[in-house]
């Protein structure tokens, strides 16, 4: 392999993500491949950088005893060594394990134990711990390695702690003693072989190992790009976790189309660092978009007289002109082409530099359903965002082109068919999909039949082609009159309000109603209560203020004025705290376990359908370090039209 020189590569050749590192290292060396930003700076990383990087790692790995088939766990914030450390284990014929950050001990011991992992990278200190917490738990892991020093200096007595560095020095060394052994193990590896293990959401239970090929992450990616094509000049900030695959297909796209990928310096910075690189790619989740559209409305509430004046007329001409645009497909007419331009150069322009989305060409989400109401003032701001909808188990499988249709995640990408079963559920078969679940082969072939992946998802067609996505074919509420609805839809709808966080709709064919628990939304409430003069202590106190009830229930009834009569939300709780994934209230992609929580709240649900006004619920409450504590608390339930 490395005979070939800067001859160009097929396809068949380039049949592993660490072959296409190796191919743009030796195509453009000096190129910038990634920047990452350290105390206040970025610091670019060429093609040359990052193959050095990740080959002197690998090697490191070799010598400590990692081989062929086995698996590398990666817990942490997005960063360079995060991805080195994946693609050093597939260059060694191994696959990478990735982890979500807040993921607790328990969910670390279990995943790094089934999925057979021997070895595990870890940002910091915090990570560490949480391995070292189970250690004895798992008796197959060999070595924790460390990339961010800070406060590790203590753990330097610990046989299983090394740091990145000195990995990456062993492998230095070897290399140097045993020059184009790293290639030789590079070429071994074909596409067919398992690249990662995507741990599933589990919001039923424990989550699933889905075996994921290099062929299904690199023509998933081009895939991808056939609908939404990348630039070799495009800008992409990688923030949402690595553990998730969407964000993995990104990450092929950087290796495909040599893009720059750019890390943001911390959670923290994210929006700063969004506005310094003006991605032209960006992917977020749909509470990301939703905050950002929450961010601005608080802003404008806060604004003088003048600005929100000039916020909200030029919002209703962007919502007028993107109506010509997304819903009639038609151009606008003259006149109002001539106001839209006012408006964007005295207002819109300005929010959307604000965002860091004024060179965005593409903008998606996916994971879960985005609200039409997010999609719609996008697109009044000149955003044009799109849902992309796709499994672990497939991806991509449908996705909005130029046209993005607010209610549907778009036509099926090309090379996947999409059919809809007699009881509603949402089939998929395309040319490359998982490699079943790791040891699990009963459930592989409950979602795996004559070729057909079943996605447990209800859907269906609209008469331009685009898939509906109604919602979990177990979470569709069975209204009285026998009708079906989507309690997603309904909850995506209430998010849409600055003042709403989360929230999750409760009902049934023996129910009369839906009720609705509702997360106001911290911050923005806080604001709200002190810019009118009301006093509170503490999250708890401020989410039972009586003026608190009536701000959401205007929100609860704007949702209610679109929604037939029968599944419109007539009672709703503020609950006295968030919904958690550490206490298991929502998975790690942030979706909510509806039986979990149905369960947990039990007590405020039939009080509601009761006719009761309020509620003592008590919930177990348990913190990082393992504690447990009862919280006991008074909860209003409140009416609405």
């Amino acid at each position: 392999m490395g005979e070939k020189g800067k001859e160009a590569l097929t396809a068949q050749e380039l049949d592993t993500l660490p072959k296409l590192l190796w191919a743009n290292y030796r195509e453009n060396p000096f190129l910038v491949a990634m920047r990452k930003k350290d105390l206040g700076i970025w610091n670019p990383l060429t093609w040359e950088d990052c193959y050095n990087s990740v080959k002197n790692f690998a090697l490191g790995l070799h010598l400590l005893g990692f081989g062929p088939g086995e698996r590398l766990s990666i817990v942490g914030d997005n960063d360079p060594q995060w991805y080195f450390a994946e693609l050093a284990a597939q260059a060694l014929g191994g696959a990478a394990v990735g982890l979500y950050i807040d993921v607790i001990p328990s969910e670390v011991q279990y995943i790094v134990d089934h999925s057979d992992s021997t070895f595990a990278v870890a940002k910091d200190q915090e990570q560490c711990d949480k391995l070292l917490e189970v250690l004895e738990k798992l008796p197959k892991l060999k070595k924790i390695i460390y990339w961010d020093p800070k406060g590790m200096r203590s753990y330097g007595s610990i046989p299983q702690i090394i740091s990145f560095e000195e990995v990456v020095d062993l492998g230095s060394r070897h290399e140097r003693e045993h020059p184009g052994l790293f290639e030789k193990m590079l070429a071994v590896g074909k596409g067919r072989d398992t690249a990662v293990l995507c741990y599933t959401s589990g919001t039923t239970g424990l989550p699933k190992g889905a075996l994921i090929s290099h062929d299904f992450l690199i023509k998933g990616a081009r895939k991808f790009a056939l609908v939404k094509p990348w630039q070799p000049t495009d800008e992409y900030l990688s923030f949402v976790p690595l553990a998730w695959i969407a964000e993995q297909l990104f990450m092929v796209g950087w290796l495909l189309w040599k893009t720059k990928v750019n890390y943001p310096e911390s959670t923290e910075t994210i929006q700063e660092n969004i506005r310094e690189i003006g991605p032209h790619f960006l992917l977020l989740g749909p509470r990301q978009w939703q905050g950002l559209v929450s961010m601005v409305q608080m802003k404008m509430n806060d604004a003088g007289l003048l600005r929100r004046w000039v916020y909200k007329v030029s919002m209703g001409i962007g919502y007028r002109v993107s109506h010509y645009r997304f819903e009639k497909r038609q151009t606008p007419p003259v006149f109002w082409r001539l106001l839209h331009k006012l408006a964007d150069h005295s207002c819109l322009l300005h929010i959307r530099d604000q965002l860091g989305l004024r060179r965005a060409r593409t903008g998606l989400t996916g994971g879960s359903s985005l609200g039409p109401d997010v999609f719609r003032w996008f697109q009044a701001i000149g955003v044009n965002i799109g849902e992309a909808y796709g499994l672990t188990e497939v991806n991509p499988v449908a996705m909005h082109r130029e046209w993005a249709k607010a209610g549907t995640v778009g036509p099926p990408v090309p090379g996947v068919e999409v059919k809809i079963s007699e009881e509603g559920e949402v089939w998929i078969r395309s040319d490359v999909i998982f490699d079943g679940y790791h040891k699990q082969p009963e459930e592989t072939a409950q979602i795996v039949q004559d070729g057909w992946v079943k996605t447990g998802d209800a859907g269906l067609f609209d008469e331009n082609g685009h898939l509906i996505i109604l919602d979990r074919m177990k979470d569709m509420l069975t209204l009285r009159g026998g009708e079906k609805y989507s309690p997603t839809y309904i909850e995506n709808r209430l998010k849409f309000s600055p003042y709403v966080k989360d929230a999750m709709v409760v009902g049934g064919e023996k129910r009369d109603f839906l009720f609705a628990i509702i997360n106001m939304d911290f911050d923005n409430v806080g604001r709200w209560a002190e810019k009118k003069g009301i006093s509170y202590t503490t999250f708890v106190d401020l989410s039972q203020k009586k003026e608190v009830y009536e701000l959401i229930q205007k929100d609860v009834e704007r949702v209610n004025k679109d929604l037939p009569l029968k599944a419109r939300v007539k009672k709703f709780s503020l609950l006295h705290k968030e919904f958690d994934p550490d206490e298991g209230e929502l998975t790690k992609t942030r979706k909510l376990r509806r039986a979990f929580l149905e369960n947990r709240y039990k007590a405020m649900i039939q009080a509601a359908y009761a006719g009761e006004e309020k509620v003592v619920t008590e919930a177990e409450v348990k913190y990082r370090d393992g504690r447990t504590a009862a919280v006991s608390t008074e909860i209003r339930i409140w009416g609405a039209q």
